[in-house]
């Protein structure tokens, strides 16, 4: 489970979070990997029983988690999603999760789960949407000035192929007067 956005450099995932307050992400041979809050790994040795490694069991819950390049940092966000060790107590509104039986090693990851996606991506929007509108407004930003750029063009050259301010205005859908303000000091810039 991880997402990314179009046009910033956000990457979204789920972390694990111990009981000790560690976080895990990744992992193999049924452990899961250790991480600083910072988002680092702790490899200390490629081995899945040494203290960088964690099996599943000892999960207590998990936290939605980006990997914001542009800033250069890793964030986890605030909301803890509790593991609960019987199914009757899940109840997602509430952030409980059940995910198998405690004394497993081999319980379903929250990955394997279809319906938290959906909660655990709504997270995720909300810490990347300023950033997405700072996009949207700079991609169209420079947008916009390329389209004025060619619009200033095509005014100049109509007016040097001698269409009157009256066709140019009705064809931007403005009138005589306020075409001729809007281009007409290009033609004769003050002094």
């Amino acid at each position: 489970m991880g997402w990314f956005t179009e046009g910033s450099d956000h990457e979204g995932y789920v972390v694990c979070v111990f009981a000790d307050g560690m976080y895990g992400s990744g992992g193999k041979h049924m452990q899961i990997s250790l991480m600083n809050p910072d988002g680092t790994t702790i490899w200390e040795i490629d081995d899945p029983d040494s203290p960088a490694w964690r099996p599943p069991s000892q999960v207590v819950g998990w936290k939605v988690a980006c990997s914001c390049e542009p800033f250069k940092k890793h964030v986890i966000l605030d909301t803890l999603w509790t593991r609960v060790w019987d199914p009757a107590e899940e109840d997602l509104t509430r952030h409980h999760i059940y995910v198998g039986d405690p004394s497993s090693d081999d319980a379903t990851y929250v990955s394997d789960r279809e319906d938290l996606e959906p909660l655990f991506l709504a997270q995720w929007h909300s810490h990347i949407a300023p950033d997405l509108h700072l996009h949207t407004i700079q991609t169209l930003g420079e947008q916009l000035k390329k389209i004025e750029i060619q619009l200033n063009e095509a005014v100049a050259a109509a007016r040097s192929d001698g269409i009157s301010w009256d066709k140019i205005g009705r064809a931007f859908g403005i009138t005589r007067q306020g075409a001729q303000k809007r281009w007409d000091a290009s033609e004769h810039p003050s002094s």
